[in-house]
């Protein structure tokens, strides 16, 4: 015996395009967006930033007392680690700059 299939239909109807409204600036808008995304996570960038300078100055600091850091087997790891901070603590400031 065959299965019978049911036939899906989608309803679609064609996009209507307004042309007096074909180009609206809404840059504005947007950035009004990011502010309030940017003020709703400003305590965690703020507590990201404060981590991520520890670990640096945890790394300074064995760097200083010359622990070997990067040249023992884990040392891509280490390296990767201190890149990672870097690149976070870069994000972290640009945001914090721009959401003044």
């Amino acid at each position: 015996m065959r299965r019978k299939r049911k036939k899906s239909y989608i309803n679609c109807e064609p996009p209507t395009i307004d042309v007096d409204n074909l180009v609206i600036d809404t840059t504005r808008k947007e950035r009004f967006q990011i502010f309030e995304a940017l003020v709703a996570i400003r305590k965690y960038l703020i507590a990201l930033l404060l981590f991520s300078g520890g670990l640096a100055t945890i790394f300074f600091i064995q760097f200083l007392m010359d622990i070997q850091v990067f040249s023992s087997p884990t040392s891509l790891v280490a390296l990767a680690a201190t890149g990672a901070l870097g690149v976070v603590n870069i994000i972290c400031g640009l945001l914090l700059l721009g959401s003044e």
